[in-house]
Order: C-alpha cells, then structure tokens, then sequence
C-alpha cells in the first residue's frame, strides 16, 4: 500500500508488508514462552519455591513470560489486521498504527528488560545456590541473546525503512486533503497554494538529495571525483526521484503488482488468440503470430549464409566479456577455455607480446578473448582498451579472415561503471551526425570517447593496413552496452567506411530516435531472445510499465501476503486469487502526490536499432515444456513497447544464452508457420456460424503446408 504513516512521517514500508514479520515473531516468542514455562516447572519440581530460586531470580523468568506474552498477542493482531484488504485498501488496516505504537512502547520495555537480564546473569545467578541455576543460567542466556538480536534486526528495519522526507510528505499530504476539504469555502486559497508550491519544491529537493546520495553511496567503488562526475550523479539521481518518490508506494507494491502484470498479461494473451475477430494464431515469448509474421527461412541460402554470419559474430560480443565473463557464464569450464599459462608479463617468452591496455599482469583478458573468440591466430588481434575508465566500455580490434572483416567489438555491462552509462537513460541530440536524431545520452557519450581514441590512434587505419588482401570491410558489433553504442559510433564512421555493417546483439529499447532507427536499418541488424527486458526498456516503457502496474494494485482486492504466496509451487493452487484479467488498466490515473504530475508518458519514445530479429521459444504440444524449439522472426523496432514480465526476461539477456539460442535455431528447425489458403473473407466466415457461435480456431481455421 502507500506509505505506512506513523509518528507524523512517512515510511518506506508498507502496513500490509508486516503479516510475515509479525508471525516470525509470534513464532519466536511462543518457543521462548514454552520453553520458560517448562524451566519454571523443572525449577519447581527440583527445588521448591525456596527462597533461593523464588525470591532470587524466578521472578525474572516470570515477568519474561508476561513481557513475551504481550509481544505476542500484539503481533499477532499486527499480523491480522496487516493481512486484509488490498494493496491500496487502507481503510482495512485502519488500526495498523495505534497496534505500532504499543509495539514501539514494548519493544522500549523489551530492550530495557533484555538489559536487566544481562545484569542479572553476570551477578546474581552465578552467586546463586539453586541446584537448577545451570540450567536456569544457560536456558536464560539463550532468551536474552535471541532478545538482544530480535531488536537488533527491528531497529535495522527501522533504519532501512526510514524516509528522510517523510515528515514532509506528510505535510504535503495534510494540506492537500485540507485543500480539497475546504474546496468549497469562499476563503481565499492563494495561501494555500503558495504553501502547496513550497512543500512541493522542498520534497522533490529532499528526494533528489536521497537518490543523490543512494546513488553515490551505490558507485563509490567507481572512484569517480570530478565535478562532472558528480554532475552523472545528480542527473541519474533525477531520473531515479522522478520515477520512484513521486508515487506514494513502496518496493514491495512494484514487486507485488509484477505478479498481477504477468498474470493479467497471460490471460490477455490467451483472450486474445481466442477471439474470432482478430488474424493472431498464437503468442512466441510475447509477440503476436499472425499471417503477416515474417519468419526467417533457413532453407534459403542468402539467409542461411546471413544467420550463420551473425552466429560467428555473436562469439566475439561473448569473448569482448574477458575472463570474467568466462568465469561468470561457464564457470565450470572457464579453466579448460582459457589458456593463461606462460603469458606473465615476467616470462622472457613473452615479454615481446601485444597487451591491451588495462589487462593484467597475467594478460588474463588477451588470453580469454583471443582462445574464446573466433580468431585465426593471436597475429590478428590488433588493439584493445580494458581501462574501464567512466563514459568508457572496453572494446578490441581485431582481423576475422572468414568473412573479410575488420571488427569493433565493444564489451557490455560487466563494471560499476559500466552501469553508470546504463543508468544515463535520457536522451541527448546527435548534433555532429543529424539535428533532429536523438540517442541515449550515456551510450552516446562512450560512443565519442570510443571514436576520440580510434581517431586519435588511427587504430582502424593500422587495421586495414594489416590486412592480407583487399576487400576487407568494417563490422562493429557488440552485446548489451555494447550493443547500444556499435549502431551510434558506426553512424560516425560510416562517413569514411560506406560498407560498415553492425550486428547488435540484444541492445537496450530506449536507444534511438525514429528518424535515426529508421536510418541506422541499411547497416544494422539488431537480435534479441525470448523475453529480454533489455530492449523493452525505455523511458516511455518504463513509465508505462509503472502505470500499468499502479492500475492493477489500485483495481486488485487481493491482499498482498496472497499474491506472494500465491507463487509458491505448493500454495499457488490452493490461493487462487482475483483474475487479473477482468481489472481494468487506465494510464490516465495519478497517482502522484504532486497536482502536476500524471503517470502517461513524457519522453519521446525511443526505438532499438536496425533491422530486429527476435529469436522466440515455441513448445509445441508433442514436446516437453522444458524443451522449447527456437525461431527467428522478423520484427518491427515498435512491438517492443511493452515490458514483458517473465521469469525469463533476464536470463534471455546473457550473452551465452543468446549464443545458444542463435545455434539451436540452426540445429533445430521450428514448426513452419502457419500459411492461409483461403481468402480472408472466407477465413472470417469460416471462424463463425450461425449467431456468433466459434467451430475453430484461427489455426484451424488455416491450413498448414
């Protein structure tokens, strides 16, 4: 739900987050009760109520029994109440605070009880003369340290769920409830206003100050300390306030509404192929199958040669991933894959090898890109720059006698720094290429420094000059990261090499501008897998996505422990809950604390590069669903709009995965697609009868060759 409020703050934790919590703690004070209980019993039943054990310390284990015993009476009503209602339900868990504050005012007893134990224990039991001190003494022990860790953890929530503009918000909130209340007075409003604007410039600074600072404490590693470092910072940290903090919600409502999306995106999807209305036979990892699908036909040899040369190309963004990569992807096989013996720096063998900048001393990176990748010969690798330095990704150089190239492959994300480019999501224009073209302003920056260097090195030209024979041309290519900057640098380098081309293996969605995708598709070919969220991920997409989700929670009735719960394999049938696809999704609701914000889209949509290629899983019936046959489909840059929600939609991206994927679309062909034979006004009249009765499926409906 929003923001739990108590103490006049706002907290980063919701009132329906405690159900879990609440009941761990239930747990843990009944076992520490019972086991009290029986230590006062034993006590009893061995020595009496003598003095000695009675009047000397019994009394603490007895009013530590009472002290549990109100903890748990009052977390199980926490429990209890935090498990009704909806997400966005509050009125359900009206009683959430006031429960919290007799749990804050126990826990300051507890903590202070807890204490008093550890005095007891280092002075009175061990002058006691009890025959049970012992076990009185260990057992007691047991329950002031599970005391003493239990509030440890609950102040480290408070701590993590502690929002330094919480007190503001409130505020905020108050006045605009206010407002809304006294809407219909004839007194002057202006004041209110005014005190509006102010509260709503100072939350939005407080909330740019704590990403700023998240995202600061997040990098250190980076060593960035330039003003315009900071300056990377300051701009992530907007895009991070504008997409979170402007929204009264926490983590686990995102997490939450994530479930109801991919439920509610299935049953869309399978609505959909049942319709009669509509040409959709079925859906292959999130895209619609129609007559129109344009599958990629192997049998053909110019496609055939086409596949197969991005195939061998895709093995250099995997190796541009160096040893660490290796380690990451085949960590089983990495050892055997690559050879690092005898490269030392020190050996006198190899004190006359070519390095790349930034390698070790065990030239770990040459070693795994030069035995990982399809190089001829350790001669044809010509430069490399692994430095990592910030608006920087790795990249090598090298000659593929195969096919004739000059190849640029730049590596993906791997380093902090990396990410930071990522994270630069808005978009800059490509003013020395085209006015009106606009790209990702992180990848466009790397993009320049990448070709300074080039230039400056005139490492392409001492390329070309190496290569055997004439007819060599340029192909940049790279994955993920490096996906997003190879179609931006080639627009730079097209100018003196006409012939480049650029395979970009599953780049990132908010790349480019129309007019620059529509451009960038006569040298590039871009190829994505499955449901990769990579190249679903835009601005446009992404705040989108945060619509959609807000929809659901705010039309869903089911309380979050279920939804949760709901995906646990032994649980998942037995808490069905709401169909998903019966709640309405509106991108027109605000659900900003702010009057000026709404949820629809305010960045220009911005499209991945070239020509798409998307490899989709097919599981056809008379296969197991753990084995899916893979077909590559040509698509429109436009039908990745949409964030698929999939458990697969990271693992799709990995580099070794699309690697596998691009071979098993060679080795095993998919079922061919579905090819009409009728008109479409006899397939229309075929799919009814009588008063609208369906006699088949649109796949039925068409015959098949």
């Amino acid at each position: 739900m929003p923001g739990l409020v108590v103490f006049n703050r706002r907290w980063s934790i919701g009132s329906d987050d405690l159900p879990v919590p609440a009941m761990i703690l239930v747990f843990l004070n009944s076992v520490w009760v019972i086991a009290l209980v029986s230590m006062v019993i034993e006590v009893h039943m061995t020595d009496g109520w003598r003095g000695d054990c009675s009047g000397g310390f019994l009394w603490y284990p007895i009013m530590t029994i009472g002290l549990l015993a109100l903890l748990t009476v009052n977390d199980v009503f926490i429990a209890v109440q935090s498990a009704k209602g909806g997400v966005f339900d509050k009125k359900a868990r009206h009683n959430i605070p006031v429960l919290l504050y007799i749990r804050t005012a126990l826990l300051v007893v507890e903590t202070i009880w807890a204490c008093s134990g550890c005095v007891l224990l280092n002075w009175k039991l061990r002058t006691s003369q009890c025959d049970s001190s012992d076990l009185v003494y260990t057992l007691l022990c047991v329950v002031v340290g599970s005391n003493m860790v239990v509030i440890f953890f609950t102040l480290l929530t408070l701590y993590m769920s502690f929002d330094s503009a919480g007190r503001t918000f409130t505020k905020f909130q108050n006045l605009q409830q206010n407002s809304a209340d006294n809407s219909t007075s004839s007194e002057p409003t202006l004041s209110v206003e005014t005190r509006q604007e102010i509260l709503s410039r100072k939350l939005r600074d407080l909330h740019e100050e704590k990403w700023t600072s998240r995202v600061t404490a997040g990098f250190c590693c980076a060593a960035l300390r330039k003003p315009s470092d900071k300056a990377v910072f300051n701009k992530i940290a907007i895009l991070l306030a504008d997409y979170f903090d402007n929204l009264d919600v926490v983590l686990s409502d995102f997490i939450a509404g994530m479930f109801l999306l991919r439920k509610q995106q299935k049953s869309a999807h399978a609505d959909t192929v049942q319709q009669p209305t509509n040409d959709i036979y079925q859906y292959l990892s999130g895209m619609a199958i129609s007559p129109r699908t344009k599958f990629l036909t192997l049998k053909d040899e110019n496609m055939q040669s086409e596949f197969t040369c991005m195939l061998h190309f895709a093995e250099y963004a995997l190796a541009a991933y160096g040893y660490q990569g290796q380690y990451f992807f085949y960590p089983a096989k990495a050892c055997c894959r690559i050879n690092i013996c005898g490269r030392c720096r020190g050996c006198p063998s190899r004190q006359d090898e070519r390095i790349l900048v930034g390698d070790n001393c065990c030239q770990c990176q040459y070693a795994a890109i030069t035995t990982c990748s399809p190089l001829s010969s350790e001669d044809d690798f010509i430069y490399g720059n692994y430095e990592n330095k910030p608006n920087f990704p790795s990249y090598f150089v090298c000659l593929d006698h195969t096919y004739k190239k000059v190849v640029l492959c730049i590596r993906g994300t791997l380093s902090i720094r990396d990410a930071l480019i990522d994270l630069q999501g808005d978009s800059t224009k490509l003013d020395d290429i085209h006015p009106s073209w606009k790209g990702h302003r992180g990848m466009v920056a790397a993009a320049d420094n990448i070709f300074a260097e080039l230039t400056e090195h005139q490492i392409l030209e001492s390329a070309f000059d190496r290569c055997p024979t004439s007819g060599y041309s340029l192909l940049v290519t790279g994955h993920s990261l490096g996906a997003g900057v190879a179609p931006i640098i080639s627009f730079r380098l097209r100018e003196k090499y006409p012939h480049l081309y650029c395979y970009a293996f599953s780049p990132p969605g908010g790349l480019l501008s129309l007019d620059a995708m529509n451009e960038s598709r006569e040298f590039t070919t871009s190829i994505v897998v499955g449901k990769d969220i990579i190249p679903r991920l835009g601005l446009p997409q992404l705040e989108y996505f945060r619509s959609d989700i807000l929809s659901l929670l705010e039309n869903s009735s089911t309380p979050k422990w279920r939804i949760f719960t709901s995906t646990l394999p032994l649980l998942g049938r037995c808490l069905e809950y709401q169909n998903t696809a019966d709640l309405p999704i509106s991108r027109s609701q605000n659900y900003s604390p702010f009057f000026t914000r709404t949820l629809s889209s305010t960045h220009e949509p911005m499209f991945m590069p070239g020509r798409v290629l998307h490899i989709v899983k097919n599981y056809p019936r008379e296969k197991p669903k753990g084995s899916p046959l893979y077909q590559a489909v040509w698509a429109d840059n436009s039908s990745f709009d949409t964030i698929i929600v999939s458990p697969s939609m990271l693992e799709d991206h990995l580099p070794n995965n699309v690697l596998e994927a691009m071979q098993k679309v060679v080795e095993n062909h998919g079922p061919k697609k579905p090819e009409k034979m009728l008109s479409e006004e006899e397939r229309r009249a075929t799919l009814r009868c009588g008063d609208g009765e369906v006699i088949s499926t649109g796949t039925e409906a068409d015959r098949l060759i």
